[in-house]
């Protein structure tokens, strides 16, 4: 039951619109009694194809997979949290597909940018190719003192300012050798 009526049958590919999360019991025609969604094969597997349709849009698997078992939905709430239940915060709900895939990973340092920057520094234009330096110490700082999102914030601002400082030196030596013509 959701929202303390019982509902359905929905077809396969409407369940996650339904509000299926791995609490939600399901029923279906040759289930012997209600199961949590999570663990239904062919509701796992459902939402596994749908991580990787999102991943691989246009992929010839998603058009195939077309399935038609009507199930039941109803929420049996019960004392003890489940696998997933345990990472949610009070009073916050699961998120959709999009807004993970719209996350980023924060859990492994951003890859140090201090050498290109220096290089890029030296070799092409030195005044700007200092604020790419100044932004990949800062990365490298944010991430020792455990502020994540910073550290990302400042790797963004160094791989821009290293590609400005790149294309700026390409073009003013364009400029030098065009002038020395």
């Amino acid at each position: 039951m959701i929202d303390g009526e019982q509902r359905g049958p929905f077809p396969l590919d409407q369940l996650a619109a339904e509000g299926v999360r791995p609490s939600t019991y399901v029923w279906t025609d040759g289930m012997d009694d209600w199961e949590k969604a999570e663990d239904v094969a062919d509701i796992c597997r459902l939402f596994r194809n749908r991580l990787h349709d999102l991943m691989h849009p246009g992929s010839v698997q998603a058009e195939l997979r077309q399935e038609a078992t009507p199930y039941r939905l109803k929420d049996i709430p019960d004392a003890s949290p489940t696998r997933y239940d345990r990472h949610l915060k009070e009073g916050e709900s699961f998120p959709s597909l999009e807004e993970i895939d719209a996350r980023e990973d924060h859990s492994l340092q951003p890859p140090s940018l201090i050498l290109p920057a220096v290089l890029v520094a030296i070799l092409f234009c030195p005044l700007v190719g200092l604020i790419a330096v100044v932004y990949a110490v800062k990365t490298r700082n944010a991430w020792k003192q455990g502020e994540k999102d910073k550290a990302y914030d400042y790797h963004r601002s160094a791989k821009m300012w290293i590609g400005i400082t790149f294309f700026l030196g390409l073009i003013l030596a364009a400029f030098v050798m065009r002038r020395s013509l």
